[in-house]
């Protein structure tokens, strides 16, 4: 008995001293977002959102749905899933709210049932606002969005709450292992979670007790809006692209385009490849320019592109919401992320494109879907020192030809269970 009430007397503590950290950074996020908004002025848009005030009033006394998606792929994994839902349950409204203004601005299903906002800070009092505000039915949480104060609050307010597409990584677990009795009492709380994969459902078991459901990476699902052969020569005539091979850095982080750009020196045939640079953060676009020039490279910028016809010419893609026309035209990615120590991105993009992916040693964010990717055949894993040699094989040993031949099979597998997630959520409408 003695212990039982140690322990939980521990996590009251923990719980305390969580909130006054939170509590601090709601204090000093005026400054971040003054910081943020500089380079990426969409930062400064519904401010007052962050701080639990809300202006939606057609939600107002609503059976509410409501589904948290931080950011952009979060975003994308809902989408067709909304699209099932919204005509389904008819008397249903629906709030989506984000963290990040690049999550907000994602194209989704649309419907007068639909609203978007931010979620505030996970500080007890703004989530009692958020809650008496919006006074959802259920609370569907994306990925690895794992908010103890919310989640806490759900509970308290009988409110069911669900963490779905969830996943988790090795490196996340050797951090969850050090306050495990704190996040264990959070994962506990949810009413429901479903995993990406065995490898996260076993990730997720070293912390929780609770039962763990798996789903294939709901993502696999999202409509795509492949370009028509129309489209796709439309804008590569817009970006200064010839009838040449067309190699793309996709959602490049600090460090990888240097990487890409020393590389590409190497290539003998080098005259035979049109270069790209998609970087994943807006704000990085100038920083991405500014090196593209000092490696003596001319820079094409999509959103003004210039007349050069010049062989050492690279695009810069600084356009943003059109990464799926940057992998429409390419022949071959890049998945950036994976050649910095930054986990990868996802490679599910490029690949319901129909555009073989390439990725680096670090691919611990997406462990799963690129192992399995790999095994079918349809993603290659490579080192940083043989890019230029990898890009000259692949198209050397015609690849393309096994890329298609295995790319159907493996779709078809990954996009069977939405309807199975719709059927484990829908209990809870």
């Amino acid at each position: 008995m003695k212990f039982f009430f140690r322990g939980k007397i521990t996590l009251i503590m923990k719980f305390f001293l969580y909130q006054i950290i939170i509590h601090v950074l709601v204090i000093l996020s005026p400054l971040k977002f003054i910081y943020r908004g500089i380079k990426q002025p969409d930062y400064l848009k519904y401010l007052a959102e962050r701080y639990g005030v809300y202006n939606l009033k057609n939600l107002k006394n609503k059976d509410l749905i409501w589904f948290h998606c931080v950011s952009v792929g979060e975003t994308k994994a809902i989408d067709s899933l909304l699209s099932h839902l919204v005509p389904k349950f008819k008397n249903k409204y629906f709030l989506i709210t984000h963290s990040t203004p690049t999550g907000r601005d994602v194209e989704i299903y649309e419907s007068d049932r639909i609203s978007r906002a931010y979620l505030c800070f996970d500080s007890w009092f703004l989530n009692k606002l958020f809650l008496n505000y919006f006074k959802p039915k259920v609370a569907i949480f994306l990925e690895t969005e794992i908010w103890p104060g919310i989640t806490r609050e759900l509970k308290l307010r009988h409110i069911p709450s669900l963490l779905i597409n969830a996943r988790l990584s090795d490196r996340s677990v050797v951090k969850y292992q050090k306050i495990k009795q704190f996040i264990s009492h959070t994962l506990d709380s949810f009413d429901l979670i479903i995993a990406q994969s065995e490898h996260d459902k076993k990730n997720f078991q070293l912390i929780t007790n609770n039962k763990i459901q798996i789903c294939n990476n709901l993502k696999f699902n999202q409509p795509i809006k492949a370009l028509q052969p129309s489209e796709k020569n439309k804008f590569k005539k817009q970006l200064q692209i010839n009838s040449k091979r067309v190699i793309s850095l996709i959602s490049s982080r600090k460090g990888e385009e240097e990487l890409f750009l020393n590389q590409i020196k190497l290539l003998h045939n080098f005259d035979d490849f049109i270069f790209m640079i998609v970087p994943r953060h807006p704000q990085r676009f100038s920083e991405v320019e500014t090196l593209i020039l000092k490696n003596g490279y001319v820079c094409n910028l999509a959103s003004h592109p210039n007349k050069s016809n010049q062989s050492n010419t690279i695009v810069l893609g600084n356009t943003m919401g059109e990464m799926y026309k940057y992998i429409s035209v390419s022949d071959l990615v890049l998945i950036g992320g994976s050649f910095k120590n930054f986990g990868s991105q996802s490679p599910i993009e490029a690949l319901l494109l129909k555009t073989p992916c390439l990725v680096g040693p670090s691919i611990y964010n997406f462990l799963s879907i690129i192992q399995n990717g790999i095994a079918a055949k349809v993603v290659k894993q490579i080192t940083t020192n043989t890019i230029a040699s990898e890009i000259t094989n692949f198209f050397k040993n015609k690849n393309e030809k096994i890329f298609e031949k295995n790319l159907e099979r493996f779709l078809a597998k990954n996009k069977k269970d939405e309807e199975k997630v719709i059927q484990l959520i829908s209990r809870y409408f």
